[in-house]
């Protein structure tokens, strides 16, 4: 049986996506932004997503059984008054248009109310049997925090709070002041560790004096409450980047923004501490799964992970919207009494491409290459140890905004100049952290800590004796967002990582997704090439393909 989870539609969403499940199993899962190239593919209905799970499966939309919506539309339209122009009726033809899907009969439909789905792609993907479940995110229907139970693969959903308690907003807002802008909240965090701030902060998440307001006034709230409270103009410049310091650092630097943010970091650690010892003190638990955007959040990730009550904590790789296409599908999957436990691999769900697709493309093209049959991974490290900064393409796309090993930029980490050369060719703000990707053998002589993600979403603290080793990676409170790298999960990225640790003595290489500027990250052979070519990367590997400049 085949059930089709799906994030999205034409108007008013973002983090478009689609994902396949059968009997249970998880097939497929894609962003509908690698697709369209536009990053969280804004009021998009997810087709090429929906075609890809489609295509990976061998199916026809005939062959679909159920449908499982990541929002409960109907909620959704009476809490907004019928501004996403949707009906419940209507909704089939949105998600899964018939002039896109040709078919005899429609699938069955089934809602779910967000957070649910976000709680439900947290809990399946964890390997937990029993969890605390916390979904921190901006708003779902009407709702920004909820606290659920996992037990025995079944979920009881115990507390929720108010829009008026949304951390997500909050975050926004203070982007918004410093002049970041929406969907910037990963900058802001990594500006605010060079600030300080040591005094109080708000509690957001249990001040309600029950009066409604819509997302938009909260969010105007919170700007105005930045401007009053630090004084300094709302800064509603969105600089570009400039080849030299970005502009943007010396603004954010002469009008102390960092302080802010650093302000504003501190807040939202002490409402995620709030709210986790309220969901472990619910939910009798001491293993926290964690999903939500705010959950992107890996300064906050960690300070959770420090409390004494906290035995474990998972977070769900796409924990933005895009992981309710797999929440929705995994949650009608449990209904129809399939088992569903996600594999570690999971992350990696999106398409691949042949050797022989590669091979066609880059002769269609007259581009010059190099096969590797065998020993690609040391062909990489030795361009990697000659300080060549170049990018990988290999295997099944990410699901989720990092990029794994599949679709990243790779660089050698030792020096601090290479932090620099790789932020310049991503056309990224300089002052903006890199992290580096870690085999799991090495992990205790690269980071302190024992525990860490292999999805990039727990801060961590780079070990006194690889200071030297890591300066790129190393970010200016001495910390760093690794993805430590199983073996078994994805065997070919742990054996090059292996490979530079065995030659040069470094355990663990630079990292960042493929993109340049504001692209998403590649999706396909073509997409690589282009962004190869339209960048200042010095080679490329499509699977067992090198190019070079």
């Amino acid at each position: 049986m085949y059930v089709l989870g799906i994030n999205g539609w034409d108007k008013g969403v973002h983090d478009t996506s689609a994902s396949l499940f059968y009997q249970g199993k998880l097939l497929a899962a894609a962003e509908e932004e690698r697709f369209v190239r536009r990053k969280k593919a804004f009021d998009t209905v997810p087709v090429h997503s929906i075609s890809y799970c489609l295509h990976e499966a061998g199916i026809t939309a005939d062959e679909v059984d159920y449908i499982a919506l990541g929002w409960d539309v109907e909620k959704l339209e009476m809490e907004y008054g019928g501004k996403q122009g949707l009906t419940s009726k209507g909704i089939m033809h949105c998600v899964f248009p018939k002039n896109m899907f040709p078919r005899k009969k429609d699938p069955a439909l089934q809602m779910y109310p967000h957070h649910q789905a976000h709680a439900a792609g947290a809990y399946y993907s964890s390997g937990f049997d029993d969890a605390a479940i916390l979904v921190v995110d901006g708003s779902g229907e009407e709702e920004s925090v909820t606290i659920a139970k996992g037990e025995k693969g079944n979920i009881d959903y115990l507390e929720v709070y108010p829009l008026e308690c949304s951390l997500g907003i909050f975050y926004e807002g203070l982007s918004k002041y410093i002049g970041l802008g929406r969907f910037r909240e990963g900058k802001t965090m990594g500006l605010s560790s060079y600030g300080v701030w040591e005094g109080d902060v708000p509690l957001i998440v249990n001040k309600h004096d029950g009066y409604r307001r819509t997302y938009n006034q909260i969010l105007k709230d919170w700007v105005l409450y930045f401007y009053k409270n630090f004084g300094e103009k709302v800064n509603s410049a969105h600089y570009v980047y400039e080849h030299k310091e970005a502009k943007l650092y010396d603004q954010l630097d002469a009008l102390s923004y960092k302080h802010v943010a650093a302000f504003g970091q501190k807040a939202l650690e002490e409402n995620l501490i709030y709210l986790a010892k309220r969901a472990i003190e619910l939910t009798g638990c001491s293993r926290l799964c964690i999903s939500g955007g705010v959950g992107l959040n890996c300064v906050g990730n960690r300070k959770l992970l420090d409390l004494e009550e906290v035995k474990d904590i998972f977070i769900q790789p796409a924990a933005s919207d895009a992981g309710v296409s797999l929440g929705a599908g995994a949650m009608l999957s449990k209904e129809l009494g399939f088992d569903v436990k996600l594999s570690k691999d999971h992350v990696y769900s999106g398409p691949a491409f042949s050797d022989g697709e590669i091979k066609d493309l880059l002769e269609r093209y007259k581009i010059k290459y190099e096969f590797f049959e065998n020993g690609i991974n040391k062909a990489a490290v030795e361009l990697l140890k000659k300080g060549s900064v170049g990018a990988r393409f290999a295997g099944r796309m990410e699901f989720g905004p990092r990029a794994l090993g599949n679709r990243s930029i790779l660089a050698n980490p030792q020096s601090k100049t290479m932090l620099q050369r790789v932020n310049y060719i991503k056309e990224r703000e300089q002052w903006r952290p890199l992290a580096p990707s870690i085999n799991a053998e090495n992990q205790t002589m690269a980071i302190n800590e024992e525990t860490a993600s292999p999805y990039m979403l727990l801060n961590a603290t780079i070990h006194k004796s690889s200071l030297d080793l890591l300066q790129a990676v190393t970010h200016i409170d001495g910390s760093t967002r690794p993805q430590i790298v199983d073996k078994e999960v994805n065997s070919s990225y742990w054996e090059l990582i292996q490979c530079f640790y065995e030659e040069t003595g470094i355990p663990a290489v630079l990292n960042t997704s493929f993109n340049i500027g504001n692209e998403p990250i590649v999706c396909s052979p073509k997409d690589a090439i282009r962004s190869f070519f339209c960048s200042e990367l010095d080679f490329l590997f499509l699977n067992h393909f090198l190019i070079k400049k």
